[in-house]
């Protein structure tokens, strides 16, 4: 997990991630209320990951229950994306494959949201995830 002065650059342009753009004590201090006020579901960032060509979509932050399946958060995430590319007139996305990563690994579909939250949990205590695409017919 990137610290608060980890930056990505691409192509001489800086770039700095979520994860690094807020003081870590306030995001924390954020993950602990909503896990005191919804124990049962998980606090989650989603962006886009780096050399996607998906849209940007417009809701980051998902607080998604704790017995969701990684597949179903992958349709949310689809719906999103869909509904963003379709806002600003870019082509829809049906013709692409949607892929969640978490730690630069790509979560089991049938895997439950409390499972990798578990295992991949920011210091922060959010669970960071990017999506990225592939093209499946060509």
């Amino acid at each position: 997990m990137p610290s608060i002065r980890d930056e990505v650059s691409f192509a001489g342009i800086f770039f700095v991630c979520f994860p690094c753009c807020s003081f870590i004590e306030k995001r924390t201090a954020e993950a602990h209320r909503i896990r005191a006020k919804y124990p049962n579901r998980i606090p989650v960032i989603c962006e886009k990951a780096p050399r996607s060509d998906l849209p940007v979509i417009d809701k980051k932050k998902f607080l998604v229950p704790m017995n969701m399946l990684v597949g179903e958060f992958k349709y949310i995430i689809h719906k999103h994306i869909n509904q963003c590319a379709q806002n600003s007139g870019l082509p829809l996305t049906h013709e692409k494959t949607i892929y969640l990563f978490v730690d630069n690994t790509a979560p089991k579909a049938g895997a439950l949201m409390q499972e990798v939250y578990e295992q991949h949990v920011a210091d922060d205590g959010f669970l960071y995830v990017e999506y990225s695409s592939e093209n499946t017919l060509g």
